[in-house]
């Protein structure tokens, strides 16, 4: 299961809005991450909404040529094929994290919560390393016992500050 680590990572919330109902079911990265399955991506959505808006399980990672990961998940990537070919141009190797069990706060965990909760607190340009229990204070109640399936999602309240 989980090795206690977390990944705070950003994601459009184009991309944010298309995870929770279902429509994307794989988060893309050019770089490799140091993800197993069972552990714990917290979302942060950037943008307008600028705080954490999430979390998921990770069901595994594919690490293939471009043309493969295109192949096996086109449609829930979120992007359109001249976007994919975009942002994979000029790589060898991409990754596609598979998004697995996943909850959903009800609001979100503004950026000036985060700060107030942790000094210094940075969103990321694309992905920080954590523990998974210091991200869970920072960014609010952890995930259910049971993460809820996909397809039957409950919004969690986040603790006040």
């Amino acid at each position: 299961m989980s090795t206690g680590q977390a990944l705070l990572l950003s994601i459009r919330p184009r991309f944010v809005d298309a995870i929770f109902p279902g429509r994307k079911d794989v988060e893309l990265r050019r770089v490799k991450p140091r993800l197993r399955p069972g552990d714990l991506v917290v979302i942060y959505a950037s943008g307008v909404i600028k705080g954490i808006v999430g979390a998921f399980e990770v069901e595994g990672v594919t690490a293939a040529t471009p043309k493969h990961i295109w192949r096996k998940h086109n449609g829930g990537s979120g992007l359109k094929k001249d976007e994919f070919d975009r942002y994979f141009s000029g790589v060898r190797i991409g990754y596609a994290i598979r998004i697995g069990k996943l909850w959903r706060h009800q609001e979100p965990v503004s950026l000036r919560t985060l700060r107030q909760r942790q000094t210094g607190f940075r969103p990321p340009q694309s992905y920080h390393y954590w523990q998974r229990d210091e991200l869970l204070r920072v960014g609010g109640e952890g995930p259910p016992a049971h993460f809820q399936s996909r397809n039957k999602v409950q919004p969690l309240k986040t603790s006040s500050v």
